[in-house]
């Protein structure tokens, strides 16, 4: 997590508020032990409010991060996608080729018979 001056305010914030107050206990000062009190709270408070914002920070720079490492890998995720779109399409047409090689009958009966149906339907089934 990234250490800011929030936090590292606060921790001084702490510690010179517990000094003051323990200062205030030696010499029996209510005044400088309650301010002592409220100095530490202070303190804790900005730690608190400095490692929330260091937190903020962090995650911050790892969605960008992220986001970035996805913009730089657009291209190849674009070309991994078109080669593996055009290796399909090379199997169709194998299959598609060798089909035709070994039915030859079934494949004219086949084409002859959605030759027929698009004719039916373009020509407004009268």
């Amino acid at each position: 997590m990234a250490i800011n001056s929030d936090t590292v305010e606060g921790t001084l914030n702490e510690f010179g508020g517990k000094a003051k107050s323990a200062f205030g206990d030696v010499t029996g000062d209510t005044k400088t032990q309650a301010s002592g009190a409220f100095d530490e709270t202070k303190g804790k408070a900005q730690e608190a409010f400095g490692d929330a914002k260091g937190k903020v920070q962090d995650a911050y720079g790892k969605a960008k991060d992220a986001v970035n490492d996805w913009a730089d890998n657009a291209p190849d995720y674009v070309q991994k996608a078109r080669e593996t779109g055009r290796q399909y399409a090379e199997k169709g047409n194998q299959v598609l080729r060798d089909t035709v090689q070994e039915q030859p009958i079934a494949t004219l009966v086949g084409g002859i018979a959605v030759g027929i149906l698009i004719g039916w339907l373009v020509s407004g089934r009268r």
